[in-house]
């Protein structure tokens, strides 16, 4: 028994460090725990994990899986029926990524998602390779692969760090291709291309980026990674903004004050067939956020503005606009680890494109009001409960006058190592 548990010990650190494993049987030895036989005997049946290239100085694994139960109803008020109750479970989020670093300021990320969110992308979340930069006058990371783009602050935070357990009506709308009526709006998410990201040396806090991508983001009928094809055009996008800390008698406040801003020029496509003219997206989305103690607040606003080319639109553009706000407050509760009761109200008028509530339906305007609690028992463990309630009117150019109620209840449970 002594033997298996060391040669378990052993072969786990080799993952880690080959030269460990060396040391860490030497020390077995001399404290006699081992014999010499035994410990050339583990030595060669341990399998060690090594780079490829002598220049690797290390290799990082991390992930996480996130599983979530959903009860949600849907009452339409008028203009049509209700549709049917929907429940069930689901691995929203199963992670497993690898980080290395090459030298020379050269590093590789792989971030696979096996869960929902990764079936339409290849089941790859994140595949980049980054290069940082340090001169006088820039200073920064150079990407090249697949990764989001900076539009939307609640779509750019880690998918395991959400507040509310699953993201806004407006964030959907306006960074993902698969939630408006009238096409697939190839806008912020995911995609593949060229990513800068960079500091002002000049001004501490002064932030900014920029990027050129491919016009296929994920969502909708398009895989970022394999229908490259149906993009014959780039997208461009770019955002700066400012994070400070400030001192307020004796307490810290960190804020972060920024603007994102993107211009697709083929990013709106039809869902009619007959159609093959693609429109033109271009949106900015100013957001603030702010850190007190325990309190978070986060704001945003989305106003786009997207070429319609069905037949009742001819090229006349849309302009949608939205809006986040959040707000949290984490308390510690002693041995039993922390709470974070959440608050999210986002909104939305789409100007005749189209949201989609939870049952698939579109309407032209929603408003959703989110109350939630997460509980930590350990950084790496979270529990989180929710209700949202829905409010949808306006079936985008069909019937001004028709409503529905939605109503979804979440809970999930979430690990990372």
């Amino acid at each position: 028994m002594k033997k298996i548990v060391i040669s378990l010990l052993v072969a786990g650190a080799a993952v880690a460090a080959n030269a460990q494993d060396k040391a860490l049987l030497e020390t077995l030895v001399k404290k006699g725990m081992l014999t010499q036989q035994e410990a050339a005997q583990i030595a060669k049946e341990s399998v060690a994990v090594t780079p490829a290239t002598k220049s690797t100085k290390s290799i990082k694994i991390f992930g996480g899986a996130q599983g979530w139960y959903t009860w949600s109803k849907d009452s339409v008020k008028s203009g049509g029926e209700s549709p049917s109750q929907q429940s069930g479970f689901t691995l929203r989020y199963v992670k497993l990524g690898v980080e290395a670093d090459v030298g020379a300021g050269w590093s590789a990320t792989v971030v696979t998602d096996f869960g929902t969110e990764g079936q339409n992308r290849n089941y790859l979340d994140k595949v980049v390779a980054s290069k940082k930069i340090d001169l006088d006058y820039l200073n920064g990371t150079l990407q090249l692969g697949l990764r989001k783009v900076n539009m939307g602050y609640e779509q750019n935070m880690c998918d395991f760090g959400q507040l509310a357990i699953e993201r806004s009506v407006a964030t959907f709308f306006f960074t993902r291709a698969d939630s408006n009526g009238t096409g697939d709006k190839n806008f912020g998410s995911r995609t593949v291309g060229v990513f800068w990201d960079g500091n002002i040396t000049q001004v501490d806090g002064l932030y900014y980026s920029a990027a050129v991508t491919s016009g296929v983001s994920e969502g909708g009928e398009f895989n970022p990674v394999g229908d490259l094809g149906e993009s014959s055009s780039l997208s461009f996008w770019a955002a700066i903004g400012y994070k400070n800390v400030a001192d307020i008698k004796g307490e810290s406040l960190a804020y972060d004050l920024g603007i994102n801003f993107g211009y697709a020029p083929q990013g709106m496509t039809n869902f009619d067939p007959n159609i093959n003219k693609k429109g033109s997206v271009w949106g900015i989305n100013p957001y603030a956020t702010l850190s007190w103690r325990g309190l978070t607040l986060i704001g945003e606003f989305f106003l786009q503005q997207a070429e319609d080319y069905t037949p009742r639109r001819n090229g006349v553009g849309r302009t949608p606009m939205g809006a986040n706000v959040t707000a949290a407050y984490k308390m510690d509760i002693g041995e039993w680890g922390a709470l974070e009761p959440v608050f999210r109200f986002s909104c939305i008028t789409t100007n005749g494109m189209g949201a989609e509530t939870e049952s698939g339906l579109f309407y032209n305007e929603a408003m959703t009001f989110f109350g939630g609690v997460n509980w930590y028992a350990t950084p790496a463990v979270k529990t989180s409960l929710g209700y949202e309630f829905g409010y949808f009117q306006g079936g985008y150019d069909v019937n001004d006058n028709e409503r529905l109620y939605g109503n979804t209840v979440r809970a999930q449970v979430q690990v990372l190592f």
